[in-house]
């Protein structure tokens, strides 16, 4: 199979993120200035035994796409059965894997685990490739500790096997989120091969997007934990990376706006009351720095249904001023 690497309106694109990224997450990230987005990362034994939790995961809405789904296992041949699943549903692009650091993934030899036993990665990505149409991403880090650096590798490894981009998380699996991710590892990267190059790590403000590309050359920047609670913040870096210019926060008013927005897509997709307990991380998340609000944190924790989150927010700007 050959594909082409799809063609992004913009340098910015929405982390894949357990347990969060969903199709609410995405179209909130869409419309707020991500150039694409990725699913959470879904089990290929669930996919292919029909499990109905995971093939709800692959649940989207048009106006998400362009959408990557990611997958993770180790056995090429489910890997290939579940590119054919995720291609009939409609995904624009296939991700692999090789990089989470969780003990429940690596254990079963997927992740990041693959990163040691390199035939096997090279066997899961050309399976995948070989399986549809679609183009094929693969997301890793620097490798399984700081005396297994092997990300050149690996990111030689995918091109050769015909994925057309590669994502790169500067980081050991050893380090998870620890210390600082090292970007002079994605210049390296990007110097090695020849398909598109997407940075991640550690871009929280526009300006640290914009000396990403600047100090690695990559094609695409990735942000994941900096938009959780803060979706607009692809939109402050495609105009800071366009005219020079950070936008800043939306005022208050139109960020809560954009919060009940992403409430009402959760309701769709999870009903009310399943919606509102999913929600309590968001809504934490969403407050972070603003004034006073830890004094609000138990009602933020106790909210069931959306009128709970409506009032919540509207006793919050009725008592902002209030409080000394």
């Amino acid at each position: 199979m050959c594909a082409k690497m799809l063609s992004l309106k913009g340098k910015v694109v929405s982390a894949p993120l357990a347990n969060i990224s969903g199709s609410a997450y995405r179209t909130i990230a869409r419309r707020y200035g991500a150039a694409m987005v990725y699913s959470e990362m879904i089990s290929v034994d669930g996919l292919v035994r029909a499990n109905r939790k995971t093939l709800a995961m692959l649940k989207m809405r048009q106006m998400e796409r362009p959408l990557a789904v990611q997958l993770f296992g180790h056995k090429p041949k489910l890997m290939a059965e579940a590119a054919k699943i995720v291609a009939d549903c409609g995904a624009d692009m296939i991700d692999i894997n090789l990089g989470c650091p969780a003990k429940k993934v690596v254990k079963n030899d997927s992740g990041a685990a693959l990163v040691k036993n390199l035939k096997l990665a090279e066997d899961v990505i050309s399976a995948v490739v070989q399986a549809t149409d679609l183009p094929v991403s693969v997301k890793f880090r620097l490798g399984w500790d700081h005396d297994n650096h092997n990300f050149l590798e690996v990111g030689k490894i995918a091109e050769s096997s015909g994925a057309v981009c590669v994502t790169l998380h500067p980081r050991t699996r050893s380090d998870g989120f620890k210390g600082h991710s090292d970007w002079s590892k994605i210049a390296e990267l990007k110097q090695s091969i020849d398909i598109s190059v997407i940075g991640s790590g550690d871009i929280s403000t526009p300006t640290d997007a914009s000396r990403m590309i600047e100090q690695t050359g990559c094609d695409l920047v990735m942000i994941g934990r900096a938009a959780m609670g803060a979706p607009w913040i692809f939109k402050r870096v495609n105009q800071y990376l366009e005219q020079g210019y950070d936008p800043g926060e939306p005022e208050l008013p139109d960020r809560i706006d954009i919060m009940l927005e992403f409430a009402r897509l959760m309701i769709e997709d999870f009903g009310e009351r399943s919606a509102c307990l999913k929600m309590r991380k968001h809504l934490a998340w969403f407050t972070r720095g603003w004034k006073h609000a830890s004094s609000y944190r138990p009602l933020m924790f106790a909210v069931e249904t959306y009128d709970d989150i409506v009032n919540l927010f509207e006793r919050y700007l009725e008592n902002i001023d209030k409080v000394a």
